[in-house]
């Protein structure tokens, strides 16, 4: 075939073939597309601040950026990647069949549903016109522990790092990920990490609608609000605590050269257990100032008095609440004692003086139910 322009990196007339461009990985895709739906969906609440008159300009601020934060820690939590972390810097042999060792850091990152294990660093003699800088990632997989082995039915670590072993990785890399290949006796840290992430993944996914939730409640029922709040927070802590004590076996140290890799947790756990902790502080302090200063929390809300707040007193149509029973309650105003001396049957809505009550139901059913006695209304 004639030589040409349009022939260069042409074979037997085919299309032009460009070597494989295999290039490092150097961050989490999945993470920073979390963070820029966050700040996206934060820069939009926060472009409608200026229309937001007065005081309430401050409180709506709060709220909303509260809300994003507890939002954004439970997404990034879930899908992050940092829930265990060790890094340590050594001198070990890259691949088979070379003799030199390389000048590397080793880094190993555990999350709820995989792990992540890096190599980078430098080399002389065999490896120095090399490029090493790898980013491994051995997922748990959602089909339980497998079988024994490697075969077609093991787990998906297990299959991955055979897979892994095909492709000819650096030796660093494929000693962490078969430390996650074991199943027997007390060598079992792929089991122990798979169970504890599973279930604290069922935890944050379940703190996620509660929180949706509780940002609903909050513009209707502030106390309703709080409670779930709390929930929330307790579900956060709840996962922690579940990654915490549902690991078994011995601690996980895996030796590199002549270092060893010792974990600790990341920031994943951290970030959650201190929002989570948070959440139920703020929740307790909401439901306090609601019970003991409603007026406080209906003006930062901007929310009115609970419907549950108010209850009602039923007249007999021969006479009208006993005064004991009124000097009790401490509710019916010099307007309901003149209209008790009526025969027709009413209703009158009662609310105390001073200001909405912790709870109608709770603070008034022992009283309402003498009223009901007395009336000659049936309890």
């Amino acid at each position: 075939m004639a030589s040409g322009l349009y022939q260069a990196f042409r074979v037997d007339g085919g299309p032009t073939q460009y070597p494989e461009n295999r290039t490092p990985v150097t961050a989490d895709v999945l993470e920073i597309g979390l963070v820029f739906a966050i700040a996206i969906l934060a820069f939009s609440f926060l472009v409608i601040l200026p229309g937001v008159r007065g005081i309430q300009r401050l409180f709506f601020a709060v709220m909303v950026s509260f809300s994003i934060l507890v939002l954004a820690t439970i997404m990034v939590s879930n899908f992050g990647m940092e829930w265990e972390k060790a890094e340590v810097h050594t001198k070990v042999q890259y691949k088979a069949f070379i003799a030199e060792e390389m000048d590397g850091t080793v880094g190993v990152k555990i999350g709820l549903r995989a792990v992540n294990i890096t190599l980078k660093g430098s080399g002389k003699g065999a490896l120095e016109n090399e490029e090493i800088n790898y980013n491994e990632r051995f997922n748990y997989g959602q089909d339980g522990q497998g079988r024994i082995g490697f075969g077609p039915y093991a787990s998906l670590t297990n299959r991955e790092f055979r897979a892994a072993q095909y492709r000819g990785l650096p030796y660093p890399i494929l000693w962490v990920a078969e430390y996650f290949t074991l199943d027997g006796e007390d060598i079992r840290w792929h089991r122990s990490y798979r169970l504890a992430g599973y279930y604290t993944l069922t935890m944050l996914w379940t703190a996620f609608p509660l929180w949706i939730i509780t940002n609903i409640l909050f513009c209707m029922f502030i106390r309703y609000g709080a409670y779930f709040m709390m929930l929330t927070g307790g579900v956060m802590l709840l996962g922690n605590l579940i990654f915490h004590f549902l690991r078994f076996g011995p601690v996980l140290a895996v030796p590199m050269g002549t270092a060893t890799l010792v974990f600790h947790y990341g920031w994943c756990f951290w970030l959650n257990l201190a929002v989570g902790s948070v959440t139920v502080l703020l929740g307790v302090i909401i439901l306090f100032l609601d019970l003991r200063f409603p007026n406080v929390t209906s003006t930062f809300f901007s929310v009115g008095s609970d419907p549950d707040e108010y209850y009602t007193v039923k007249k007999s149509p021969t006479r009208g609440p006993d005064p004991t029973t009124v000097l009790s309650l401490q509710t019916i105003s010099e307007d309901v004692a003149g209209t008790s001396q009526e025969n027709s049957e009413s209703t009158i809505i009662a609310r105390p003086n001073s200001g909405r009550p912790t709870s109608g139901l709770a603070v008034f059913q022992k009283p309402r139910r003498k009223t009901m006695v007395d009336s000659g209304i049936p309890a």
